[in-house]
């Protein structure tokens, strides 16, 4: 009687574990499920920000080639219009010393300066040069003269206008630079006068 009813509890609890086992076999099922999707989640995810940066990465390098196409569009039109401006520039400063047709001149100068706006608003920025130090990089001397005036390796005078656009030089000024040659007189006098002290102080 006992073994029947043990073996009827036996049986019972087979029942029970029975689904028990199916629903955890189906959770497990569940989460593998989960995870694969997870998985290709996170794979489309990374070719998104792969494609996303690939194209970021295009459209900035298009941008930097399209600023250097009209960077370099804009610094042959520039090399172009050079001996125009040297011209109108020269024939103003002609016509400034003769001092004659006073209206023309002033209208003149009014296209002039339009013209210098304009070039200016594109980049282009004319190099200093009287009364600044001589700059290899961007200036070219092609004269020393003698000067009392400015200090030695100044530039005393222009002979043509220099031009540097968006901060690069495309034509380096031509000028005049100072040798001061009291100067160096000035130095021999104080050093003469710096060892006449020593020696008498010796």
């Amino acid at each position: 009687m006992n073994n029947n009813k043990n073996t009827a509890d036996g049986e019972i609890k087979k029942e029970k574990t029975a689904p028990e086992k199916q629903v955890i076999a189906d959770l497990q099922k569940k989460v593998l499920e989960l995870e694969k999707k997870a998985a290709e989640r996170d794979e489309y995810l990374n070719k998104y920000a792969r494609a996303q940066a690939d194209y970021d990465n295009a459209r900035k390098r298009m941008e930097r080639d399209m600023q250097q196409w009209r960077m370099m569009a804009n610094e042959s039109i520039m090399n172009d219009l050079f001996p125009v401006l040297d011209s109108f520039d020269g024939a103003m400063q002609t016509l400034e010393k003769e001092e004659k047709n006073a209206s023309l001149l002033d209208g003149l100068k009014l296209i002039q300066d339009k013209f210098h706006k304009v070039l200016e608003a594109n980049g282009l920025a004319v190099i200093k040069t009287v009364g600044e130090k001589f700059d290899p990089l961007i200036h070219e001397a092609v004269m020393k003269v003698a000067s009392d005036k400015y200090a030695d390796g100044i530039v005393t005078e222009e002979i043509r206008k220099g031009y540097a656009l968006n901060g690069s030089v495309l034509r380096p000024a031509m000028v005049k630079v100072a040798v001061n040659e009291a100067l160096p007189r000035k130095m021999s006098e104080d050093k003469a006068r710096e060892k006449s002290k020593e020696d008498s102080i010796g």
